[in-house]
């Protein structure tokens, strides 16, 4: 039974393993591929815990963490902000978790941080996500060619955004 709780400080050696994982470091931000460290992701922490434009969660197959989804550059003006999600464990890929939480942190989005449209970025070549978000409503915006430079190659990034349809 997959739960959706408040990231906690507990948690952070969770994001060392799943960060150094290649399966999944591989279409994480603007690094790929990028190696942390346990104090790289303690300092990471105590930045998210000043900011007040983001919102983070730890997704848990019972109490077991398994991966991460949040929102973050929340801007209250214009109702917007950024969405990802990780899996950080293997054994959880292609289980329906990730479009399960990608409709709960929608929902959170919309209906309790009542914004407007909600962004996110992803690799083209990371098909399986291109083919979620489609699924869930996203619609392409844009492309920025050759963004991400990993292992010897560019990958371009997709920008995909999903909007409020309760909101005019």
């Amino acid at each position: 039974m997959i739960q959706i709780r408040k990231h906690e400080r507990k948690d952070i050696p969770f994001h060392v393993k799943w960060f150094n994982n290649f399966k999944v470091n591989k279409y994480l931000g603007d690094k790929l591929g990028e190696k942390t460290s346990l104090k790289k992701e303690k300092k990471w922490f105590s930045n998210y815990e000043l900011a007040k434009n983001k919102k983070f969660f730890t997704i848990c197959d019972k109490s077991k963490p398994i991966g991460l989804v949040g929102i973050s550059n929340i801007n209250p003006i214009n109702k917007t902000a950024d969405l990802f999600i990780a899996i950080g464990e293997d054994n959880y890929h292609g289980k329906g978790i990730g479009k399960d939480t990608m409709l709960w942190i929608i929902d959170y989005g919309f209906n309790t941080l009542k914004l407007h449209k909600l962004k996110l970025a992803v690799i083209k070549n990371n098909i399986p996500a291109v083919r979620l978000y489609h699924s869930l409503g996203f619609i392409l915006e844009g492309e920025i060619k050759k963004e991400n430079y990993y292992q010897g190659r560019y990958y371009s990034l997709l920008l995909m955004a999903i909007f409020n349809k309760s909101k005019k």
